[in-house]
């Protein structure tokens, strides 16, 4: 994509280790170097994909809840009953009647695709886990990639305290760990004390490269 949005009809993408070095038309020569590769034609549409990293993806049948207060933190919002009337009880019919959650799945991934995002995050349902099986073959899910190139990674919504911060930074310098951490939802004190209690050492080096992002309101 350029500032033009110029479209290609008839191009060629050069890769090279699983990079994109160039794109252009299939009649311009190709850059120095890649004369011999070989090409491979795909007889189809290739487009930039975006990478949706902080997204509740099986709420986006709801239409907006219209706020009439500015909450503090979240830990405020989720108690209210309007919250469970307009969002959290909808959800729940939705995502656990047969039918209906299979025809959620893919009217959500349909709104991803016409947006430009072919990966995404947050498929989970907090009444209904099990619905992330159902997330296979539209768009990628960070989640559960089904891809050995591309590492799943774990979502964690619920705040780091003070007293589990340790375990949580020995939990992210395991190996295999791959996280994307709601962090400080909030303007007042109570979400930065979320924020402070993550300045701690690390014990390897490891953390802040599994720490994959941060999704922060604040």
């Amino acid at each position: 994509m350029n500032t033009a949005f110029d479209v290609i009809p008839r191009g060629r993408v050069y890769i090279e280790a699983s990079t994109i070095v160039a794109v252009d038309a299939a009649d311009a020569p190709p850059p120095q170097g890649m004369e011999a590769v070989p090409i491979v034609r795909t007889g189809g549409t290739i487009y930039p994909g975006l990478i949706e990293l902080h997204n509740h993806l099986s709420y986006n049948t709801l239409p907006l809840w219209a706020l009439t207060e500015r909450f503090q933190n979240r830990g405020v919002w989720g108690g209210r009953p309007e919250y469970r009337q307009l969002v959290s009880r909808p959800a729940a019919i939705l995502g656990s009647t047969d039918g209906l959650v299979q025809a959620v799945v893919r009217y959500v991934e349909t709104k991803c695709l016409v947006s430009g995002v072919t990966t995404t995050q947050g498929v989970s349902l907090s009444s209904n886990a099990g619905i992330r099986r159902f997330y296979r073959g539209v768009v990628r899910n960070v989640e559960k990639t089904d891809d050995p190139d591309l590492p799943a990674a774990a979502t964690r919504i619920a705040d780091v305290d003070a007293s589990d911060a340790v375990k949580f930074r020995k939990a992210l310098d395991r190996e295999d760990s791959l996280l994307l951490l709601h962090l400080s939802e909030g303007v007042d004190d109570t979400a930065r004390r979320h924020f402070q209690a993550l300045q701690i050492a690390p014990t390897n080096g490891r953390s802040r490269e599994h720490l994959a992002a941060f999704t922060a309101a604040a």
